[in-house]
C-alpha cells in the first residue's frame, strides 16, 4: 500500500489555482543538442514555462525567470517556421519533444504549435521521442501513426495529486492515454520521476499491473534530486513543508523495489526500442553487390 514517511503541508497551502498568463512569443532558435546523461540527437522546447506547477520541477532552475513558477507560460508561434529552417541543415536524428517544458500543456490545444512541428518533424523524416503528462496527446494521433519512427511517454511521479501536481491531469486519465496510445500501434513508456522516497502516495504494485495491462513497453525511474538545481529546491521545500533531504529517507529500499517490479514486468528500458539508430551506410563493395 501506498507510505508516506513525511507530512507534508497542507492541501490547500500547495494547491490554490494561480492566474495563469500566456504571452506569444517570437524565438530565434528552437533546436538544441540533446546533453542529458548519455543521450543523444536534439530537443527542442515549443513553450516556455508550464501550467502544470508541479513543485518538484527542474526547469525554474534552468529558466532562471522571475515569474512564479506555473503562472506563465511563453507560447513560441513561430516554431514551426524556424523547425523547419534547422532542420534543413542537420543530420538526420532522434528530436526530443520537450526537455524543459510540456509539449502537450493546455495552451497547447488552442495554438497547435507542437501538432504543427510534427507535421514538420514528418515531412522531414526525423525520428521523434515526446514526454507529456497531458492526454491531448491524443488529439494527434493521425499524425504520430504516420511518422516513420515514434515513441510517447508518459511522465509519472510518486505524488500523483494536486498538492504536488496542481495542473497535471489525474493518474487515471495518464494511464488511460497509455491504453488508447498503445492499441493505436504507439510504442509507449513511463517516465516515473520524481521518485519521492519519502512520500509515496500510489500502490506501486498496482500501479505497474495497471501499466503492464496498458501496454506500456518500458519503464525508467529517477530518485528525486537537486544538485544543481538550486531554485527547484527551494520551491519544492517551501510549497510542502518537506526538506529535500528527509524526502530521500528509504531511497535505497524503493529503488530496489522499483527495480524489481520493473525486472518482473519485463519493463527494462531496452537501447534499442527507446533509442532511433540511423540505417548502417552500406561501404562501396557492399553497394555493388
Amino acid at each position: 500500500m501506498p507510505q508516506t514517511l513525511l507530512q507534508p503541508a497542507p492541501e490547500s497551502d500547495c494547491s490554490a489555482s494561480p492566474r495563469i498568463t500566456i504571452r506569444q512569443v517570437r524565438c530565434n532558435t528552437l533546436i538544441h543538442d540533446l546533453a542529458y546523461r548519455d543521450s543523444t540527437g536534439y530537443t527542442a522546447n515549443l513553450y516556455k514555462g508550464c501550467t502544470h506547477g508541479c513543485v518538484y520541477c527542474y526547469a525554474p532552475s534552468l529558466t532562471h525567470d522571475e515569474r512564479r513558477w506555473g503562472t506563465y507560460v511563453d507560447v513560441k508561434i513561430n516554431a514551426p517556421q524556424v523547425l523547419e529552417k534547422e532542420l534543413s541543415g542537420l543530420r538526420r536524428g532522434q528530436v526530443f519533444l520537450s526537455s524543459a517544458s510540456d509539449p502537450y500543456q493546455p495552451v497547447e490545444a488552442k495554438y497547435k504549435v507542437t501538432r504543427r512541428c510534427l507535421e514538420v518533424l514528418r515531412m522531414r523524416g526525423f525520428p521523434v521521442s515526446i514526454l507529456t503528462r497531458s492526454p491531448l496527446v491524443l488529439r494527434d494521433l493521425d499524425i504520430l501513426t504516420k511518422l516513420a519512427w515514434v515513441r510517447v511517454g508518459m511522465s509519472i511521479t510518486t505524488v500523483p495529486v494536486r498538492r504536488f501536481e496542481p495542473g497535471v491531469p489525474p493518474l487515471q486519465r495518464r494511464i488511460d492515454t497509455l491504453r488508447k496510445l498503445a492499441r493505436s500501434g504507439i510504442s509507449t513508456w513511463v517516465s516515473l520521476a520524481p521518485v519521492i522516497p519519502g512520500i509515496i502516495m500510489v500502490d506501486l504494485d498496482e500501479l505497474f499491473e495497471e501499466l503492464s495491462d496498458a501496454g506500456v513497453s518500458s519503464v525508467s525511474f529517477n530518485i528525486l534530486r537537486f544538485a544543481g538545481y538550486e531554485e527547484s529546491r527551494l520551491m519544492f521545500e517551501a510549497a510542502c513543508g518537506a526538506s529535500a533531504k528527509d524526502a530521500l529517507v528509504g531511497q535505497a529500499d524503493v529503488a530496489t523495489k522499483l527495480s524489481r517490479l520493473i525486472r518482473e514486468h519485463g519493463m527494462e528500458p531496452k537501447e534499442d526500442m527507446m533509442v532511433w539508430k540511423p540505417e548502417p551506410v552500406p561501404n562501396s563493395l557492399e553497394a555493388f553487390m
